[in-house]
């Protein structure tokens, strides 16, 4: 979760079900340790490891590398008992990774994670930052679901009629998560791995006449789709986005079952 997870009725709420959890850390919590403050206590643990890693490219700054600090401390959160008179005290354990010497043109990087996972070693805390980035194409899945798929505007009368189309549009949100995520890191591998023979060919009758349909990639076969759903590939554009795939694959299911009619009125006329 991100920084709004950190809130006081989560973190016991994940305890009492017995759940894990990795959330982005923003308040400074009093805990049980000599420097009575969740950041600073962890700042002064000592460091288990430093590791250098690939900044992305954003916000038009260039990738970059980083070292950076890991620490982790496993304490005890003693909750206001005048805001929470309910509550009993927690046990999480808070990770930090911190860039502590950037360039003077980059801004430092800082991570701090509470979390329920195993990080005493430095291994496992590798393990805990490396799951955390996974929380954004899990986000991108949900807005798929809800942007694209539009399943809050549904207006269905039964639990199990709503089951049923969530377990359907599930499997659409993950595709299309799934197109704009492999298509720039396999440009180049066969479109036929995520899409139809009849959906590769469609696309290539559209906008790629005199192309072999099996010869279709999966770099250009998402741009195709992005171009149905309003892409205008400009050079800065980049790839097609979930909203814009969602619009292009809707788009692409129409004109394939077209194409499907067209076929079975051909070969009844002979």
């Amino acid at each position: 979760m991100d920084r709004e997870g950190d809130v006081s009725e989560v973190l016991p709420w994940v305890e009492e079900v017995g759940d894990r959890a990795i959330i982005r850390c923003v308040h400074n919590r009093r805990v049980e340790a000599p420097l009575r403050l969740a950041h600073a206590a962890v700042r002064a643990q000592p460091v288990l490891g430093r590791v250098t890693s690939t900044v992305p490219r954003s916000h038009g700054k260039p990738a970059r590398t980083a070292t950076v600090a890991r620490r982790a401390l496993t304490t005890t959160l003693r909750p206001d008992r005048a805001k929470y008179p309910h509550a009993w005290p927690l046990t999480w354990t808070l990770v930090e990774v911190w860039e502590p010497n950037p360039a003077p043109e980059h801004e430092a990087l800082h991570w701090v994670l509470w979390t329920r996972e195993p990080a005493t070693t430095l291994t496992e805390v590798q393990e805990v930052v490396r799951k955390y980035p996974c929380r954004w194409p899990i986000e991108e899945y949900h807005l798929t679901l809800k942007s694209g798929c539009r399943i809050e505007a549904w207006r269905l009368e039964s639990w199990d009629s709503l089951a049923k189309a969530i377990v359907m549009y599930t499997s659409v949100a993950a595709r299309m998560v799934a197109l704009r995520d492999r298509a720039p890191q396999e440009p180049n591998a066969p479109a036929t791995v995520l899409l139809s023979e009849d959906e590769c060919a469609v696309l290539v009758a559209k906008f790629g006449q005199g192309r072999a349909v099996l010869r279709l990639t999966r770099g250009q076969a998402v741009l195709w789709i992005g171009r149905l759903g309003g892409h205008l590939n400009r050079q800065r554009d980049g790839m097609p986005g979930v909203r814009t795939l969602w619009r292009g694959l809707r788009d692409l299911t129409l004109l394939v079952e077209g194409w499907r009619v067209a076929r079975r009125l051909e070969n009844r006329c002979g």
